[in-house]
C-alpha cells in the first residue's frame, strides 16, 4: 500500500493562509478547527546581515489529505489553493527524493484522528525510562544556538548572557 503525503517547501510560505481558509472552507469546519494551521518562528536576528523569519503550514489531526478529492485524481485542497506553490502531495517515496533536493523544506504524512485510528496513547514502562544521564554543566556567560544555512551547513552564533 502506498503512503501519501505533503511536501512543504517552508522557506517560501508567506503566511497567506490560503490553505488554512481553503481548507474551513472545503470541509465546513467551524470557528476554530481546520485541517491545517500555518505556524509562525520570528522574526529575531540571527547575526548583523541576517533573520530567522519562518512559517509552517502543518496538518491537524483534522486532515485527512482530502480523501473524497484524491481519490478523483485532484489534489488536496490546500495544495489547489497555495499561492506561493510550496506544498506538494503524493507518495511520500517520491516526496522524500524531492526533500533531498534542497533545505528547508519538511514531509509530513498526516494521521487522520488518530486516537480514533489508533487509539488512545498507552505509556510502556522499558524498566530504565526512569533514569536520568547525570550531566554537570558550568556557567560560561554565553549561549550557543544552532541555525540551518542556505548551503545546508550549520553554523553557531553566540550571544552573551
Amino acid at each position: 500500500m502506498t503512503t501519501y503525503g505533503l511536501l512543504i517547501d517552508y522557506e517560501y510560505c508567506t503566511n497567506c493562509g490560503s490553505c488554512q481558509v481553503s481548507c474551513k472552507e472545503e470541509h465546513n469546519y467551524p470557528v476554530g478547527k481546520t485541517g491545517i494551521a500555518v505556524h509562525a518562528d520570528g522574526p529575531w536576528k540571527i547575526d548583523d546581515d541576517n533573520w530567522n523569519f519562518n512559517y509552517w503550514p502543518l496538518p491537524t489531526d483534522l486532515c485527512d489529505l482530502c480523501a473524497d478529492r484524491t481519490a478523483k485524481g485532484r489534489e488536496p485542497i490546500c495544495v489547489h489553493h497555495c499561492l506561493a506553490n510550496v506544498m506538494y502531495y503524493g507518495p511520500v517515496e517520491e516526496l522524500a527524493k524531492k526533500l533531498e533536493e534542497k533545505p528547508k523544506q519538511m514531509l509530513v504524512v498526516p494521521q487522520y484522528m488518530p486516537k480514533v485510528a489508533k487509539g488512545e496513547f498507552v505509556h510502556v514502562d522499558k524498566g530504565n525510562a526512569h533514569v536520568a544521564a547525570k550531566i554537570e554543566v558550568e556557567g560560561t556567560g554565553q549561549a550557543s544556538f544552532g541555525a540551518h544555512r542556505h548551503d545546508g551547513k550549520v553554523g553557531t552564533f553566540e550571544t552573551e548572557a
